[in-house]
């Protein structure tokens, strides 16, 4: 149960972290103290709690809460196609991620709530419902105080990059999970 709670703090200390770029008067602040720091200061923060999220989850025991539908793996695969469109978007400096705003947290949205139709474990659930909780936050407050990238010369080519990435890292992810995460996908979505 410490791993569980361990892996709840390093959430917390992800969604502090993303809350930054969210909240520009906090940003602004941070940058004029940090300096040139600032970028590598964020990039170590985001992902040194995001590698100690993925560590903390692999290490936390299996206590099952719910069984997962039958079906769950099939909606998990279509989620799965979203998010990852979204965290391409967020990759570049395209007129999607002007549109959208905050395309990395309906990333983390949809790989969330795609993982809860799939898995039914503590840690799971604490994982991708606390990172959904995280995402949501980092959504609304994106909206709310108007964060929008700059405009760039080449968005609409950018696009194009943009969903042609986030295609070929779900497709990727799918042929690499079993690999990474030690679960095959296709078994469970193929039928027969």
């Amino acid at each position: 149960m410490t791993t569980i709670i361990l892996l709840a703090l390093a959430i917390a200390l992800f969604g502090l972290t993303h809350m930054v770029p969210v909240l520009p008067g906090l940003k602004a602040a941070l940058k004029a103290r940090l300096g040139r720091a600032y970028v590598p200061v964020f990039v170590t923060m985001s992902v040194g709690s995001l590698a100690l999220i993925v560590l903390l989850w692999a290490a936390s025991p299996f206590i099952p809460l719910y069984d997962p539908p039958t079906w769950g793996a099939h909606v998990t695969f279509t989620l799965m196609l979203p998010a990852f469109l979204m965290f391409g978007i967020f990759l570049y400096p395209c007129r999607l991620k002007r549109k959208i705003r905050a395309p990395f947290a309906l990333a983390v949205l949809f790989w969330g709530m795609g993982h809860l139709f799939a898995n039914g474990d503590m840690a799971t659930v604490v994982m991708a419902g606390g990172l959904m909780i995280v995402a949501a936050i980092m959504f609304a407050l994106a909206w709310k105080n108007h964060v929008e990238p700059p405009a760039h010369p080449q968005e609409k080519m950018l696009d194009v990059a943009a969903i042609f990435t986030g295609l070929i890292m779900y497709l990727g992810m799918i042929m690499s999970h079993e690999l990474l995460i030690g679960v095959p996908v296709l078994p469970y979505i193929l039928p027969g």
